[in-house]
């Protein structure tokens, strides 16, 4: 790529970054949107309670720190991903592979993935270091292609592979992977770049970087569940799962790591996409 290399003090950089956060960044409004999302998501079953406070701060804290215009692609991660965990949510209650709370989000799953971006945020205000403007929205990318390649995926009519083990695996097992939800994390990680690639006023390492770093986070993401996610199986359905209770029973811890669940997991893989961005030249 031949790209004049990212830093702030770019003047066409600076200019159309500027221009573009001028025109929206409004706080108050920001603020209000904030607000508005955080309580249709709730109302409409995306989050719980404590999703909701959670979702409030971090989004506020985007709003204040990069402004309206970047809370967008945080927004368009809430938005599509709230949509895919609800759809043919029946169906996935059936396979066993559906978000607990009938798919309300709650405060580890904000966290997990809320806080790499806003890190790399953060110090992108602080340095001016615009790599680090690149790893937040590779790190947005990386959480919008995880939850859809999950979403999706478990929507596949065949049975995912498990990473490693390369055998066929209930769908929802953690580290398995199939062609659906790989096109999809795919697909939604190329959305997400789009917007960085609108924001960035036509950069293209802004387009193809967060593209790659946002998939290969998906990848990451199932790499960290076959391996080390703690495993757990229900002594009354057999189902494999990270829960110390399952259809009442106490479950029995059967591989990976006792207390490395999938929130942390989604916070590693969100981080390390982000961090990947920053060295790739």
């Amino acid at each position: 790529m031949t790209d004049t290399p990212l830093t702030f003090s770019n003047h066409l950089f600076k200019k159309s970054i500027a221009e573009k956060i001028s025109m929206l960044n409004d706080q108050l409004a920001g603020l209000l949107l904030v607000m508005i999302v955080a309580l249709l998501g709730y109302k409409k079953g995306a989050v719980n309670l404590s999703g909701l406070a959670s979702g409030i701060v971090i989004g506020s804290a985007v709003v204040l720190i990069g402004g309206l215009l970047l809370f967008l692609p945080l927004l368009t991660f809430f938005v599509i991903g709230s949509i895919f965990t609800k759809y043919k949510y029946d169906l996935k209650e059936i396979k066993g592979a559906a978000e607990s709370e009938k798919g309300r989000r709650g405060w580890s799953n904000v966290l997990a993935n809320g806080i790499p971006p806003l890190i790399f945020l953060l110090i992108w205000k602080i340095s001016s270091n615009d790599g680090f403007l690149l790893a937040f929205f590779s790190s947005i990318a990386a959480d919008t292609s995880d939850t859809l390649s999950n979403e999706v995926g478990v929507l596949s009519k065949k049975d995912p592979v498990l990473l490693f083990y390369w055998r066929r695996v209930p769908a929802g097992t953690s580290g398995a992977i199939s062609s659906l939800g790989t096109i999809a994390a795919f697909l939604s990680s190329l959305l997400i770049s789009l917007e960085s690639y609108i924001i960035s006023g036509g950069n293209t390492r802004f387009l193809v970087i967060p593209a790659f770093c946002g998939f290969l986070g998906s990848i990451i993401d199932s790499i960290l569940g076959a391996l080390v996610q703690e495993k757990r199986v229900c002594p009354s359905c057999g189902r494999i799962t990270e829960n110390k209770s399952h259809c009442g029973f106490h479950t029995r811890h059967i591989a990976g790591v006792k207390g490395f669940g999938n929130g942390l997991v989604n916070f590693i893989m969100s981080l390390a996409a982000g961090v990947i961005s920053l060295v790739i030249p």
